[in-house]
């Protein structure tokens, strides 16, 4: 009876840590790197309606690069509640206005500010084209308003 009863405990142990362990290492993960995006515009000025061609490609080793952007959105880092300190910063990946180079030029550098406590602002801007603005000279420089 004894032996019966372990076996059921060591049984229940097993398939309860297969469940529930990754469950809450997933959820305690998420919630640690999640940011919230938010759009920048209601309505996006200087621009044409189109199909949203944007892409996200890794290149040379696994860096982030997006092009073709036509919505503009801030991604929002907020470092942990006891380390902020009430300031924050806009982050705005290069790329040549061809593309962002979104990771180490954004999301990492983002990253280290929350590490000193500081809320960071990475955005995403519309790159220069034709198909997407009428007016390619300002498009990104609204965003960046």
């Amino acid at each position: 009876m004894v032996y019966k009863l372990h076996f059921l405990l060591k049984n229940f142990a097993t398939k309860f840590s297969k469940i529930v362990i990754p469950f809450l290492l997933m959820h305690s993960s998420l919630s640690a790197v999640s940011q919230k995006v938010i759009p920048l515009y209601k309505g996006i000025p200087n621009s044409i309606k189109t199909e949203n061609l944007e892409k996200e490609t890794h290149e040379n080793g696994g860096i982030l690069i997006v092009s073709n952007v036509p919505i503009p959105t801030l991604t929002i880092y907020s470092p942990v509640e006891k380390k902020a300190n009430g300031t924050a910063v806009i982050i705005c990946p290069g790329g040549g206005y061809g593309i962002l180079a979104a990771d180490h030029e954004g999301y990492a550098v983002a990253k280290r500010f929350n590490d000193m406590g500081i809320t960071a602002f990475v955005l995403k801007y519309r790159l220069p084209n034709d198909a997407t603005m009428p007016d390619k000279s300002i498009g990104p420089l609204q965003d960046a308003q």
